[in-house]
């Protein structure tokens, strides 16, 4: 083969792949579903010292978001990390406690909306930074667990 073949050949091939790399790339975000939970963090002043944390999540029908406090051998728990610390919310939603066959385990659960509270006294910061790890099941299948960051400017 000549060299003009070879090249034609080579960007033949080329072209080829990079169209396939474009589809496939295409059906892929077109094939990923908008999360079934979506999450509002909003901080209120209770006082000159203290302040309310408050994540709120919003549950699409059919899905269940787990409690903080679930059985260990179920799914994993909801978590919060609020400047780089781990805490424990206050459950302000009445959670369902029910035996889950997915994990063969009684499970705590929430369905459409969860709200979650932490008080913060005395903070020093200018600024609230965090993340929330949770995971959502529909009765069939469960998604894997999600990382939510948030920030929230602190009025002092």
């Amino acid at each position: 083969m000549n060299k003009i073949k070879i090249k034609k050949l080579f960007n033949m091939f080329r072209n080829m792949c990079l169209i396939c790399f474009l589809l496939s790339s295409n059906v892929y975000v077109f094939s990923q579903k908008a999360s079934p939970v979506s999450w509002d963090f909003e901080l209120k002043q209770i006082n000159t010292s203290e302040h309310e944390l408050i994540a709120t999540a919003s549950i699409k029908k059919d899905w269940v978001l787990y409690s903080q406090f679930t059985d260990e051998n179920g799914p994993i728990p909801t978590q919060f990390v609020v400047n780089g610390k781990p805490v424990s919310f206050e459950e302000k939603t009445k959670a369902l406690k029910e035996f889950d066959a997915l994990f063969d385990v009684e499970v705590i659960k929430f369905k459409e909306k969860a709200v979650f509270s932490l008080r913060l006294h005395n903070v020093k910061e200018t600024e609230i930074n965090g993340y929330v790890t949770y995971m959502a099941c529909d009765g069939a299948k469960c998604l894997p667990p999600v990382d939510v960051n948030f920030s929230l400017n602190i009025k002092h």
